[in-house]
């Protein structure tokens, strides 16, 4: 997935306000959560000249998502009052992370077992059937589900501007 991850990540925070009604923040932190595991991707072409898949960094293991998250947590729980604002942050953020390593697992190779197994997993890879990925990400069915998160993400955004905030 390369065009859903930050409209996935809107859709999660909306989602998680329709629940909880509006709080400061909440919004970018789900939108920069959807879109944080992919920062790899500047070391993978500044450093490595991308001869590692940039799934294999540590901001595409779970594992480490899921210490972060229960480290915030706790961090939540011995400090309530200062922690107020940011563990809600912190916990969409870290929804709209899964949901891009979900999103990764598609149609690329996410590590769900690391660290105790070493193995990829992948739900419906793209195989190189062009020269140039971005052509065999084009034509995979997979573009179509991608779309369609943008389409909902930009459904939900005009629909809520349209009726004041009821629709979403």
């Amino acid at each position: 997935m390369v065009f859903a991850h930050l409209p996935a990540g809107y859709l999660i925070a909306r989602a998680v306000m329709q629940r909880t009604g509006p709080r400061p923040g909440l919004l970018l932190a789900g939108m920069a959560g959807g879109v944080c595991p992919d920062v790899d991707l500047l070391y993978s072409a500044l450093l490595d000249d991308g001869w590692v898949n940039h799934h294999q960094y540590w901001t595409h293991k779970p594992f480490v998502w899921l210490m972060v998250w229960l480290l915030a947590e706790l961090l939540g729980r011995v400090s309530p009052r200062r922690l107020a604002l940011a563990l809600p942050l912190a916990r969409v953020f870290l929804l709209a992370v899964l949901g891009h390593l979900l999103l990764d697992t598609l149609t690329g190779i996410i590590w769900w077992a690391w660290p105790w197994v070493d193995q990829p997993y992948t739900l419906a890879g793209i195989p190189d059937r062009f020269d140039t990925p971005l052509l065999n990400h084009l034509f995979h069915w997979t573009f179509a589900l991608e779309m369609a998160i943008v389409a909902l993400a930009g459904w939900v955004e005009w629909g809520r501007r349209r009726w004041g905030g009821r629709f979403a």
